[in-house]
């Protein structure tokens, strides 16, 4: 069995996120195939049983190479079990609001590329304050002090859940 494993990274979090999507799938005996939004051209989900998308939430939206390709591709996906794992530091916020808020913008996403995934996962992000110029650094320690993250800028800060990631993707790797 073959998965394809499609993701858009804007800082390196979800790229990492992938990785390990396909190492689980790997781990429960599929041949997996990771395609960064870059690379698309190459990824013709035909060629695939089940396909997977990894996309983070920047500005309020997914990247654009990652819809364009859903909607390129809309058909095909339609006919075969896939999923979406959509990755945003609001997925850690301990705020309803901002789950409510995510889950919106999700949903936009899906109604504008057509795209309706078996499974959605929302994944927590990073907060990469190392790789952060001056002025995102400012507004991102802002943004974490109001949720209660840490505001420590010498180094990165992970949120992401990798066990529940793995089971998620084992869940939806498991045959029928």
């Amino acid at each position: 069995m073959r998965v394809f494993v499609i993701y858009g990274t804007i800082e390196g979090q979800t790229r990492k996120i992938a990785r390990a999507i396909a190492e689980t799938a790997q781990d429960k005996g599929w041949r997996a195939t990771v395609y960064d939004m870059n690379d698309l051209a190459e990824a013709d989900p035909a060629h695939a049983d089940r396909v997977i998308i990894a996309a983070p939430v920047h500005a309020g939206d997914y990247p654009r190479e990652v819809a364009e390709w859903i909607k390129a591709n809309r058909l095909r996906l339609k006919a075969m079990p896939t999923a979406f794992v959509s990755v945003s530091l609001s997925a850690a916020s301990q705020f309803a609001e901002e789950h409510e808020a995510l889950d919106k913008i999700t949903n936009a996403f899906f109604e504008e590329t057509g795209f309706a995934p078996n499974a959605v996962h929302q994944a927590a992000g990073a907060l990469r304050y190392a790789d952060y110029d001056f002025l995102k650094r400012l507004l991102m320690r802002y943004i974490a002090r109001k949720e209660g993250a840490s505001t420590d800028t010498t180094k990165n800060h992970e949120f992401t859940e990798w066990d529940e990631l793995a089971r998620f993707i084992a869940d939806f790797l498991a045959p029928a």
